[in-house]
């Protein structure tokens, strides 16, 4: 069984037991987008790095977290090299494991206490001066992220739009609608579904679309093309971003 320690949990100055951020900070008038996926591995990051890489082409003031990565920091990377960003990676990422497990067991396992308040005050703190702010959740929509939150907590702290990613493949239809429902508890003032083709493609890849817009007709759905192997590497991604450039302005609101 792998082993923690604090060695293997890294957590930024404001998130330890001695540096708690104030509460009561007030909403940021920011346009809150957060993205989650049915599962993890699903393609949310390059989905997140090429919606702030089209933000920023667009000129917007646009910021970006993903509050908790586990497995290394590589996903927060590649949102830092889209948003063309050379601060402290801290801004964007401040607690992350080494391990690939869920944030609340590496909490656990270190005794560092964790709560949804802090999560929100800290990308409320972040977001301040912001028009737009994006956060990529960390696993599914239901992954613990403390002992009683998750990403759909968040999604309603933050009155925040909601993107899924979800990968076309068979299974996919189950899946969405499961976390449709959930989202349907979580006052999202928007729900967008994002089917990210897969490098093969499968008997349900080309139904799976029509039937999750029969069966969820209110939610918007779009799907993505396969972009290659590495899409938002910096080699890549202005290529990645050009397939995509209308479909992210129509997500966005200006078709």
């Amino acid at each position: 069984m792998p082993q923690f320690s604090h060695e293997s949990v890294h957590l930024a100055p404001q998130w330890t037991r001695t540096g708690r951020l104030r509460y009561g900070l007030a909403m940021p008038n920011s346009r809150f987008i957060y993205v989650t996926g049915t599962d993890t591995n699903v393609g949310k990051t390059v989905f997140t790095a090429l919606l702030c890489h089209h933000l920023k082409s667009q000129r917007a003031r646009v910021g970006a977290m993903k509050p908790f990565c586990s497995g290394g920091r590589e996903d927060a990377e590649r949102l830092a090299a889209s948003l063309e960003f050379d601060g402290n990676l801290d801004e964007i990422n401040p607690v992350y494991f080494d391990l690939p497990v869920a944030p609340l067991v590496a909490m656990r396992e270190i005794g560092e206490p964790h709560c949804l308040r802090d999560t929100v005050e800290r990308i409320r703190s972040n977001a301040d001066g912001q028009e737009i702010f994006v956060v990529e959740g960390a696993g599914g929509l239901l992954s613990p992220w403390g002992e009683v939150f998750d990403s759909l907590d968040l999604i309603q702290e933050l009155r925040a739009e909601t993107i899924l990613v979800a990968p076309n493949r068979v299974g996919v239809v189950n899946q969405v609608l499961l976390n449709l429902k959930e989202l349907e508890r979580s006052d999202s003032s928007s729900i967008t579904v994002v089917l990210m083709e897969q490098k093969e493609c499968d008997a349900s890849s080309g139904t799976n679309a029509a039937l999750i817009g029969e069966m969820a007709p209110s939610a918007r759905l779009f799907e993505i093309p396969f972009l290659g192997e590495n899409p938002v590497a910096n080699a890549s991604r202005t290529e990645s971003y050009k397939k995509l450039k209308k479909t992210l302005a129509t997500i966005m609101g200006r078709p």
